[in-house]
């Protein structure tokens, strides 16, 4: 199979495992149903928000990482990896232009970070992931670690992801498209279904946003 024809099998199959996430995140035991969430254009808006799993992964400059790095600040959350050929960066290139657009319309405070979680942590090592995330600008975090680390968080926010063998004995990686906000409690406040459209996310940005203070 050729490398046009995965890319397309890889856009099929990640618009299933996003609706795998939500499916996941509203019927989690132990966690009810919102009933008043507010209406977005290109997501969902979950009310009550999750407590984000805690977790123990590396970030891109090599330090160890857990949940209390989100807390005090609002960040977009995406699971992707390096190796991606055409979904991860233009979705990447799509959250920073939404973030550099964000800028211009609210303070300092309310401008989100942008944070990658490699789905291929035994090739995005620490300077991988570093090298990789320095083309798509400022605001951006990469986290990587243990393969067991990083599938238990996966599977602990209900994101689905597996390998693919290539005919070449490479591999691709198989794995949900959705983005995640989470608050400044370290908290998922919304998640956005794929496809994504950059003023569409703007819009349900600024709602979650304001709805929230």
């Amino acid at each position: 199979m050729n490398r046009s024809r995965v890319f397309v099998v890889l856009l099929l199959l990640t618009a299933a495992l996003s609706g795998i996430v939500i499916g996941r995140l509203f019927f989690m035991p132990g966690i009810p149903v919102p009933s008043h969430a507010i209406e977005l254009q290109s997501g969902t808006a979950l009310s009550p928000a999750r407590p984000l799993p805690d977790f123990q992964l590396l970030r891109q400059d090599g330090v160890a990482a857990g949940r209390n790095e989100f807390l005090g600040r609002w960040t977009l959350v995406f699971f992707g990896f390096t190796h991606c050929p055409e979904a991860c960066p233009t979705t990447l290139a799509m959250l920073s232009g939404v973030r550099k657009a964000l800028g211009a319309v609210v303070p300092a405070g309310d401008l989100p970070g942008i944070a990658l979680f490699s789905v291929d942590p035994e090739r995005d090592t620490p300077a991988v992931l570093d090298a990789y995330l320095t083309s798509f600008g400022t605001g951006f975090r990469g986290y990587t670690g243990t393969p067991e680390a990083m599938r238990n968080f996966a599977t602990a926010l209900g994101v689905p992801y597996q390998k693919t063998p290539m005919m070449d004995g490479e591999y691709m990686v198989d794995h949900s498209m959705a983005i995640m906000l989470i608050n400044p409690r370290a908290e998922l406040a919304a998640l956005f279904q794929a496809p994504h459209e950059s003023a569409k996310l703007q819009a349900d940005y600024l709602q979650v946003v304001s709805a929230a203070r």
